[in-house]
């Protein structure tokens, strides 16, 4: 079984989309996909009673998780570990509740569960929260979530899939992400930029070509994908990326 973990240089850098992309890309190769949200912030019922309340003080909350949102465009099965009302960090967004999160371990197991039904070939897209090193709780990060991954079943093939911005600070942004993944002998399989612009400026273009600096650029997500209707994303998005 193939994991494929989305993470990205920030939050709001399209993670979702491209989990979207790369799972139709899968499947149109005969791969069995399953999209994972490990833990999902800000999300609420449709009918919360303090829905209103809650979109008052935050604007980044959402009635649809973004494992729903990635599954229902590419058309594949998908799950939410943990989900939290509040749109903040993980291990924040439990504190402010009293809630305790699952161990990297825990995560790990849950994951590898989505795939164990699957024909082969599988592979379990999991999109992490905001960036690399954003706190799923007692410190732990995603990385550490790909560790108790290998660890709990070294045959599982695990890989990073970065989500960049276009723009002026991705360059550096990005460096630091494919380094820390380095530090901790976390594998990178490449870059995927997840808004390209449909008049890119010539900041956008060079910075695509010196992404290629840090690993290889698998492709890029048109602006705007994501209000597209399924099967019109379904019928685009295979040609996005480049992952095989």
């Amino acid at each position: 079984m193939r994991c494929i973990i989305v993470t990205g240089t920030d939050t709001g850098v399209g993670k979702t989309i491209v989990s979207a992309a790369l799972a139709v890309r899968l499947r149109q190769r005969s791969v069995a996909v399953h999209i994972v949200k490990p833990v999902q912030t800000g999300l609420i019922a449709a009918d919360d009673p303090h829905r209103g309340d809650l979109e008052a003080l935050y604007t980044d909350v959402v009635t649809r998780g973004d494992a729903e949102i990635a599954g229902t465009l590419a058309g594949v099965p998908w799950s939410t570990g943990v989900s939290l009302r509040l749109p903040m960090a993980p291990a924040a967004a439990a504190a402010a509740v009293g809630v305790s999160l699952p161990t990297p371990r825990d995560h790990a197991e849950a994951i590898l569960a989505c795939g164990r039904d699957m024909a082969d070939p599988a592979a379990v897209i999991v999109e992490g929260a905001g960036g690399l090193l954003v706190d799923f709780g007692d410190g732990f990060t995603l990385a550490d979530i790909a560790s108790a991954l290998i660890e709990f079943d070294p045959a599982v093939r695990v890989e990073f899939v970065i989500v960049s911005r276009a723009g002026l600070g991705t360059l550096n942004h990005t460096a630091l992400t494919c380094e820390a993944l380095q530090a901790r002998g976390l594998p990178v399989g490449g870059i995927v930029l997840g808004s390209w612009p449909t008049d890119p400026a010539p900041v956008a273009v060079d910075n695509r070509r010196r992404l290629g600096d840090s690993a290889p650029v698998l492709g890029a997500v048109p602006a705007g994908a994501g209000q597209l209707r399924p099967a019109a994303f379904r019928a685009a998005a295979g040609s996005w990326t480049s992952v095989a």
